[in-house]
C-alpha cells in the first residue's frame, strides 16, 4: 500500500513538472503514459537497477528517472497525433474512475505475469526456429 501511495505521489510530482515544460495536450498525454505504462516502465527497469552496485542504485535510479522527461516527450507525440485533446481528457476521466483506478492498480501485476508467459513461450519457440533454420 505505501509503495501505491509512493508511486502516485511520485506521478503527481512528474506531471506537475511535466505540466510546467510541455504544452497543454502533451502534458495530458503524458499523465496517461503515466498512468499506463509507469508502473510497467519500472518493472521492466528493475533488472538494470539490480546489474547496478548497490552503493550507486540510488543515483542510478535517480538519472534513469530523468532520462524518461525524453521518452514521454517522443511517447506524447504519439498519443497527441492519435487522439485529439478532447479524447485525452475522456481516457484520463476514465482512469479516474474506480475502474479505471483499479486497471492502473493491478497492470503492472497482469504485466509482470504476461511477461514471464512470454519468456516461457519464447523459450518453447527454441525448438520450432531451430527446425526451420536449418
Amino acid at each position: 500500500m505505501k509503495k501505491l501511495f509512493f508511486t502516485i505521489a511520485v506521478l503527481s510530482i512528474g506531471f506537475t513538472t511535466f505540466a510546467q515544460e510541455f504544452s497543454p495536450v502533451e502534458a495530458k498525454a503524458i499523465k496517461l503514459i503515466e498512468l499506463t505504462t509507469g508502473q510497467q516502465f519500472e518493472i521492466m527497469t528493475e533488472p538494470l537497477v539490480k546489474m547496478v552496485p548497490q552503493h550507486n542504485q540510488e543515483a542510478f535510479k535517480k538519472e534513469l528517472a530523468q532520462s524518461t522527461t525524453k521518452l514521454y516527450k517522443k511517447m506524447a507525440s504519439i498519443y497527441t497525433e492519435s487522439f485529439t485533446e478532447e479524447e485525452l481528457d475522456k481516457i484520463l476521466a476514465f482512469y479516474d474512475t474506480p475502474v479505471g483506478k483499479k486497471m492502473v492498480a493491478v497492470t503492472p501485476e497482469i504485466t509482470k505475469k504476461g511477461m514471464e508467459i512470454g519468456q516461457a513461450w519464447g523459450m518453447e519457440l527454441q525448438p520450432l526456429l531451430a527446425k526451420y533454420s536449418e
